[in-house]
């Protein structure tokens, strides 16, 4: 089979990260293995390069304000303690320390309801207690909470809601190979987890609608597959930030720039406790905006634990779910 002019484009999500490569070493290692469970023709794709991958980084500028809203006194400083050579030697988490908790996640043979519980019988159980859990939580049941407090809840969402200098620098990271590839015809899948899902949006929104974007638009492609994992956009708190929050309605939603919208949320992910996305974004499907939204959330079980115990949003669980492995094998095969 030919897979020419095949994209697939994967952004993270936020909180503190390990270097660029580290990062982009151990997702791609997740992918393929997730990619093993169910389609073994679909992972050597990518490992060949028939597939064309990218990886979109902002953990520099997550480290960056995350530490820099620390107390120089606090102990959650001591994780970070490497350094990123591709982004000036900033500091960042270390390498090699998420491998012994990735290769048990790699070991999982089952994805049942019986092993999830088993799981959580075994490990600590920290669900929906980490702090963007905590924070997201918030901005469901407090829409006008000032942006001082969400700042601080969470330093790098916060900014990026809130300052658009952040929050440039942050979605640049993923407009330039994105908007490269629609122009050149390629077949997309855009694959994001949590906070990446936030920025894919915004993205998409303003090359469906931003004067300086109409050479995406002339080109008439749009994004295959949107994959959306983890993803906080059902939160009101959330929308109410998002780059089209105050538009009148014919400048609402990103148009005719996404064909087909996946949306996976996992059982117990608190940062998408409000796990459906269609009805929320069901103007973008009445309007014909884009052909389909699909939320899949029953029976997906997630399996990474860390050194502070459980964590069903982590985007390795998710990317070494078969049924999330099942829809970038799918699209890879269309």
């Amino acid at each position: 089979m030919t897979f020419n002019k095949k994209h697939l484009i994967l952004i993270h999500g936020r909180g503190s990260k390990p270097s660029h490569s580290e990062k982009e070493r151990l997702v791609l290692q997740s992918l393929l293995h997730g990619l093993n469970r169910v389609d073994a023709a679909a992972a050597d794709a990518i490992k060949t390069s028939k597939i064309k991958y990218d990886f979109v980084y902002y953990g520099d500028v997550n480290n960056h304000l995350l530490l820099d809203a620390m107390d120089k006194k606090d102990l959650r400083r001591r994780e970070f303690s490497g350094k990123d050579a591709r982004h000036n030697n900033q500091k960042c988490q270390l390498a090699g320390s998420y491998d012994a908790d990735l290769e048990d996640l790699l070991s999982q043979q089952s994805f049942t309801k019986k092993a999830y519980q088993r799981f959580l019988e075994e490990h600590p159980d920290k669900r929906g207690l980490d702090d963007v859990a905590a924070a997201v939580s918030w901005f469901a049941n407090l829409v006008a909470l000032s942006d001082n407090i969400i700042k601080r809840a969470t330093p790098d969402m916060g900014a990026y809601l809130m300052s658009r200098r952040v929050g440039s620098r942050i979605r640049t990271r993923l407009q330039a190979p994105l908007k490269q590839s629609l122009i050149a015809g390629n077949d997309v899948c855009l694959v994001a987890h949590s906070m990446g899902c936030i920025v894919s949006y915004d993205v998409l929104w303003k090359f469906s609608q931003m004067s300086e974007y109409r050479d995406v638009r002339r080109s008439g492609n749009r994004v295959s597959k949107w994959l959306t994992l983890g993803n906080p956009l059902g939160e009101p708190g959330i929308r109410k930030n998002l780059y089209d929050a105050s538009e009148a309605e014919d400048g609402e939603y990103p148009r005719h720039i996404i064909k087909d919208w996946v949306n996976i949320a996992a059982k117990d992910d608190f940062v998408c406790h409000d796990a459906v996305i269609r009805d929320d974004f069901k103007p973008m499907l009445k309007r014909g905006y884009v052909e389909s939204i699909t939320d899949i959330h029953r029976g997906i079980y997630t399996f990474w634990k860390g050194q502070q115990g459980t964590n069903p949003h982590k985007l390795y669980g998710y990317l070494d779910h078969p049924k999330v492995a099942k829809q970038i094998a799918c699209w890879i095969h269309s």
